[in-house]
């Protein structure tokens, strides 16, 4: 009977020891389908609460970027960022003066190479086109900015606040320098003349 004991015993503490190990695994499994800057070593590097300064060949700030997390990915250099807020002061104006283009975004991808931020979830952007004496809000999904070409992009609804004028409608494509905005599709709103 003791012996019968033992052996029930034994047989308890491994089962438990098998429920641990596999509620264990299947934690691991789910973490591994979690987004790439999630996963553990699924980067090259990761910071966290972090301001970068991007300068061009003559030391003249191109664009500054906070965001909560920033990793690079190991499979094509992609610089991933979290809860992300972009600065950028258009060549040849103050940096930090009236024509600072701010956006902000729940993740981004920025450019190794190139030129193009892609921005998504929640974007908002906000700025004064070169030659516009009021602020142009847009808000949407996703957004593409070239940075070099200082172009917006996005091919999802966009609201746009231009001045007393709001707008809305499908595929932006707008250049802050000129200040040219067109929405291209389903576009309905208010003009104040």
């Amino acid at each position: 009977m003791k012996r019968g004991r033992i052996v029930a015993g034994v047989l308890v503490a491994g089962l438990v020891l098998a429920a641990i190990w596999v509620a264990g695994m299947s934690g691991r499994t789910a973490t591994q389908s979690t987004s790439d800057t999630e996963v553990a070593g699924a980067y090259d590097y990761e910071a966290h609460e972090v301001v970068v300064q991007q300068m061009d060949a003559n030391g003249q700030l191109q664009y500054e970027v906070e965001a909560r997390h920033v990793a690079q990915l190991p499979r094509d250099g992609r610089i991933a960022a979290t809860d992300l807020t972009l600065h950028r002061d258009p060549p040849g104006t103050v940096p930090g003066g009236e024509h600072r283009w701010t956006l902000t975004a729940k993740t981004a991808q920025l450019p190794t190479e190139g030129d193009v931020v892609t921005l998504q979830g929640e974007v908002r952007a906000q700025g004064r086109p070169e030659n516009s004496r009021v602020l142009l809000v847009l808000t949407t999904g996703q957004l593409e900015f070239d940075l070099a070409k200082q172009q917006l992009a996005s091919d999802q609804t966009v609201n746009l606040t231009w001045g007393r004028n709001t707008l809305q409608g499908s595929r932006l494509r707008a250049n802050i320098k000129t200040g040219d905005v067109a929405l291209e599709s389903q576009v309905n709103g208010t003009l104040v003349p």
